[in-house]
């Protein structure tokens, strides 16, 4: 009764210390799961955080884009600034973003990556602000140019540092899940096998104890009878396959063939049995020195081993066909056995070759209608040039003089106004120049029109040379001309250019035998000292002229204070 009660009580003490154990071993196992849960969570968490921030950037760089071809494509001088407003706060955006990517804690690497697209960023943003002005100066093909050759490219750029910025984090974050998914599964995986350890402890303490011999002969015999069943089941599967199965030695030597073997090569049942595989796939096997047939090692680590691959079978009547064979490798009592897997591959590979030739007609039929579609896309696109070329050519028709190629009246007073404009918003100064010809009319009437058209066009030529790019020079009657000065910093300046036009007007001109001799003279007026609307300083420099062309001609008069109405030489 004694060793009754001191078995009764170990196997209980065992069970409890089984019981603590995994219970303790399930406590660690939960915490650590926690705790790696809660770790990948924050790191996703803030990497995700930089990957919202660096699409907030990404998402500003293409808003400035767009906002400039907008601009270059409206050509509207009174929306540029509206348009330059709108990327100042883009740019902002883009900064506070910026800001807070960089609070946040990154690798060297990403360090790196973010200088140079901030670099990048930097130079194309240069180029934009460069565009904004030359948009304001109305010098819209030079931006046009600076846009799709500078800018786009270097924004492209920027744009793909950003999203190899965002693709970098988003692989961190797959590695984190995937280490930390893999710590998981080992804490799984050894939490389950503690636990299944202290089971099987526990249930082998009980079956020693409780069990008898008897019990243990009767499981010997069912497991016996099993094995015989198993058997059974697996050379039933084994005949009953479509796929032909062979187990070969080590040197290649046929040990087993099932019945789908042995008809995928026409044998009669066991003819295969002793024979090299050679006889049928002459490649899967080579021979060593010793004339004895082994499996080529060298194949197999290359891949091959446990995969599918084609080869060239040979039939007992001598014609080949192809076969998909699969083999693997197991040990048996200590020897390698190699079991080798055979399908026939024929209706396939002529289904393939189908396929093929259907696709290779297809892809003609595609290619066809692509050069189809590209010559039409070719004869709309000379369309459209045509259609947009004859536009540009009747709208510098409407705008500009047929004799001279400078603007005309109405284009003129239309850059006035917008001059005006400019100037009243950022506090600048302009002049405006009224100037006709003096002794035109002599030459005109003496020596015939023809000769006055060359003279005025000869004329017009060399006062382009003596004004700046950013000026407007327009002919507003048959010898009258306007000049419109912006961007003035002294009064005095308008002065120098009268005088340089009065000069190289003065020259002689040779024009088809005849010398010519022109003066000129000129009235000017300032904005904002003679007048601030285009009407008034038109009228005041017209009346300056006159002024100075009953003063003498070849001079020129300037407006001052329009109170006082100063006429000054």
């Amino acid at each position: 009764m004694s060793v009754r009660g001191t078995s009764r009580r170990i196997i209980v003490y065992g069970f409890l210390l089984v019981i603590v154990v995994l219970l303790a071993i399930t406590g660690t196992g939960l915490y650590r799961i926690q705790k790696l849960s809660s770790g990948l969570t924050e790191i996703v968490q803030n990497r995700n955080t930089q990957i919202n921030l660096m699409h907030t950037m990404r998402q500003v760089a293409r808003e400035r884009s767009i906002t400039l071809q907008s601009a270059v494509i409206t050509k509207d001088p009174f929306t540029v600034d509206e348009y330059a407003m709108e990327m100042s706060a883009a740019a902002s955006r883009y900064v506070t973003a910026r800001e807070e990517l960089l609070s946040k804690a990154t690798t060297a690497t990403e360090r790196q990556l973010l200088e140079r697209q901030h670099a990048q960023t930097v130079k194309t943003a240069s180029s934009q602000n460069a565009i904004i002005q030359q948009l304001r100066d109305q010098e819209y093909q030079t931006a046009g140019e600076l846009l799709f050759h500078t800018t786009l490219p270097g924004q492209r750029n920027a744009m793909a540092m950003m999203d190899e910025f965002i693709l970098l984090k988003q692989q961190q974050n797959i590695e984190s899940l995937k280490s930390t998914n893999q710590e998981i599964q080992q804490t799984y995986s050894f939490m389950i096998f503690l636990s299944a350890f202290g089971v099987l402890f526990s249930i082998a303490i009980a079956t020693l104890i409780h069990r008898r011999i008897s019990n243990e002969i009767m499981r010997r015999e069912e497991s016996e009878s099993e094995l015989r069943h198993s058997e059974l089941r697996e050379r039933t599967v084994r005949e009953n396959m479509m796929d032909g199965l062979l187990t070969l030695n080590s040197h290649g030597r046929i040990v087993s063939c099932n019945k789908a073997g042995n008809m995928l090569f026409g044998y009669e049942d066991n003819t295969l049995i002793g024979k090299s595989i050679q006889l049928l796939m002459p490649n899967v096997i080579t021979e060593d020195s010793n004339d004895h047939l082994v499996l080529d090692i060298d194949a197999w680590k290359k891949g091959h081993l446990g995969m599918s691959r084609e080869e060239v079978c040979i039939h007992s009547n001598g014609s080949t066909f192809p076969a998909e064979i699969d083999i693997s490798k197991i040990e048996l009592e200590g020897e390698p056995v190699y079991i080798v897997v055979i399908r026939d591959i024929t209706d396939k590979k002529a289904a393939q070759q189908k396929l093929q030739q259907f696709n290779q007609e297809l892809e003609k039929r595609v290619e066809e209608r692509t050069d189809e579609l590209a010559r039409t896309n070719v004869k709309l696109l000379h369309e459209i040039h045509e259609r947009v070329k004859a536009q540009q050519e009747l709208t510098h028709l409407a705008t500009h003089d047929m004799l001279t190629g400078l603007p005309n009246r109405a284009l003129f007073n239309e850059h006035l106004e917008i001059a005006i404009n400019h100037a009243q918003r950022h506090g600048r100064q302009l002049a405006l120049l009224f100037l006709d010809l003096d002794g035109f009319k002599l030459i005109n009437d003496t020596f015939g029109h023809e000769t006055g058209d060359h003279l005025l066009k000869t004329i017009s030529a060399c006062m382009q040379e003596c004004v700046r790019k950013e000026d407007i020079l327009a002919r507003v009657g048959g010898d009258e001309f306007t000049l419109l000065l912006r961007e003035m910093t002294l009064p005095a300046d308008a002065s120098l250019i009268a005088s340089k036009l009065i000069k190289a007007i003065n020259k002689p001109i040779q024009i088809n035998n005849h010398l010519c001799h022109v003066g000129a003279s000129i009235g000017i007026s300032l904005f904002p000292q003679s007048a601030e609307n285009a009407h008034e300083l038109l009228r005041l420099a017209d009346n300056a002229m006159y002024n100075a062309k009953t003063s003498g001609k070849n001079a020129f008069k300037i407006i001052g204070n329009t109170n006082s109405k100063t006429i000054v030489d």
